[in-house]
Order: structure tokens, then sequence, then C-alpha cells
């Protein structure tokens, strides 16, 4: 029996997209969570939003599901439309890394760290909703395969998210984005979010 070589870069030169089920069906199931959350908790049951976005207070009276479900929340269709945007590009950019439930795995890892590293490193933020943050953290981590497989995109890749992080951080004026979204930006999710990329980016890195 034959065994193939080609890499996941290699692959990708073959076909027009990522079109696997393992490839698809783990962004799929985000985007139709985070749609069928947006029109339940905006549109029909507007009044239960606050039941399942990211509140600290909430939190720590023993409320942790929000932890997970503030980042399928959205404040309104732009944010959404925004984020989901942003979800189809990684698929992409990267789909073709995925291996079905490891991206799953990493949705919930991503989504936990993001919560707790608000919770005790950004105590200003009590409100929270969002994918942005999960969406920076597997654009790294996308970013660092690319580099692995010799994408010279890869180099590309991390050095603009680099420089996105440290213009929000110290620069940017975020008071447009805010008006369409309703809501402050949460910046520091962004930040914490790319960090935990390149966790995940190492972890598989070194798994190769």
């Amino acid at each position: 029996m034959l065994l193939s070589t080609k890499t996941p870069f290699m692959r990708q030169q073959t076909s027009k997209y990522p079109n696997k089920p393992e490839q698809y069906i783990p962004y799929t199931i985000i985007f139709v969570l985070s749609t069928i959350a947006f029109l339940a908790l905006n549109v029909v049951f507007a009044e239960h939003f606050d039941l399942l976005n990211y509140h600290r207070s909430s939190i720590d009276g023993g409320q942790w599901w929000r932890i997970i479900t503030g980042h399928l929340l959205h404040t309104n269709f732009i944010h959404l439309a925004v984020n989901l945007i942003g979800l189809v590009l990684l698929w992409l950019l990267h789909g073709d890394y995925v291996t079905g439930r490891r991206f799953l795995w990493h949705f919930l890892f991503l989504s936990l760290g993001i919560s707790f590293a608000i919770m005790y490193l950004s105590p200003n933020i009590q409100w929270y909703v969002g994918l942005s943050g999960v969406l920076h953290g597997f654009f790294v981590w996308g970013a660092m395969l690319d580099v692995y497989y010799k994408r010279k995109s890869g180099y590309l890749l991390l050095i603009g998210i680099v420089i996105k992080l440290v213009d929000e951080q110290f620069f940017a004026d975020q008071s447009f984005m805010s008006g369409l979204i309703e809501a402050s930006v949460a910046i520091d999710a962004h930040l914490y979010g790319a960090v935990l990329g390149l966790v995940i980016g190492a972890i598989a890195i070194y798994k190769k």
C-alpha cells in the first residue's frame, strides 16, 4: 500500500478550496451555531440575550456556561456578518489543515482561554460577546502551520497580525467599529486569542 506524501500545502494546490467533510464541517458548525444564537437571542427571544453573554458578575455567581456561549453571541447583524465573513476566509486560507474534531477542541480551548484571560487580566471588561477573539487564535494557528509547510504567506500573515495587534493596543481609534457593532471593541480578546493561537500552533508543529 502506498502512503501519500502530500503536505496540506501541496493538497491545497490541487483544489480550489478545502472540500473534504472534516475540513468544512467544523467551520459550518460554528457558523450555524453563531447564526442560530443571533436569531434566537437578538430576534426571537431578545429579552433573554443576557442569559448567555460573557458577564463577569454572573460568572462569579456560578453561571460558568457564559465563558463559552459568550463567544457565539453578537450585538447586531453587522457584528455577526463581519465575524462570519472572517470565519469563511479562515476556512479558505487554512481549512486544509483542519482535522475534524480537533478544530472543535481548539475552539473550546480558545473560548475558555480568552474568557479566563479577560476575567483575570482585563478586570475593566465586564461584558463581552463575539467570535473575533477566537478568530484571531485560528488565524495565528494557521499562519504558523503555513510557516511550517514553507508557505511564504505564513510569514506575511504573522507580521500582519502583529502590526494589527500593536496598532489596536496603542494607536487605533476604535470608535468607528464600535459604532457599527453598537459596543466597545474588546481588543484585549484579540490579543489573548492570538497568544493562545501561538500555543496551539506550537503544539501542532511539535507533534509533527
